[in-house]
């Protein structure tokens, strides 16, 4: 077996447990974050680095705007050392594309029901479907 298909699995696994975890806790352990930055070394390479960026501009939405954890910050820099800038910016295409139809369909069905919806919404399982859709489809 291949680096990168160890890789794969390894990170599909973390981002299991991971989406468990921030939907019963709304926490994601740092544990998690550090072993997905490590899986970096099964198949490095060096312009991956690159995806720094895209973890920098996701900080700086996080700071300015609060709505983002601490949590998803460092999931999504470690995710970005492994997948590098434009595989990192369709992971979070995709994460964001699939918790806006999540969101929608969640507020359609509370309104049904007579309900508000929850704002607030674990985002380790959307990165976890980015993360799947960006290397099962690019």
């Amino acid at each position: 077996m291949n680096g990168s298909v160890m890789q794969f699995a390894a990170i599909t696994i973390l981002l299991g447990i991971g989406s468990v975890m921030d939907i019963k806790t709304r926490e994601i352990p740092n544990w998690i974050s550090a072993a997905v930055l490590i899986t970096a070394a099964l198949n490095f390479n060096l312009a991956n680095l690159w995806g720094i960026i895209v973890a920098v501009i996701f900080f700086s939405v996080a700071l300015a705007t609060g709505k983002i954890g601490g949590g998803d910050v460092k999931l999504i820099a470690a995710l970005s050392v492994v997948c590098g800038l434009w595989s990192s910016f369709a992971l979070l295409l995709f994460a964001q594309t699939a918790m806006l139809v999540f969101y929608g369909v969640s507020v359609i069905v509370q309104k049904l029901r007579g309900r508000t919806a929850d704002k607030a919404l674990p985002f380790v399982p959307f990165i976890f479907i980015g993360y799947l859709a960006s290397k099962l489809i690019l």
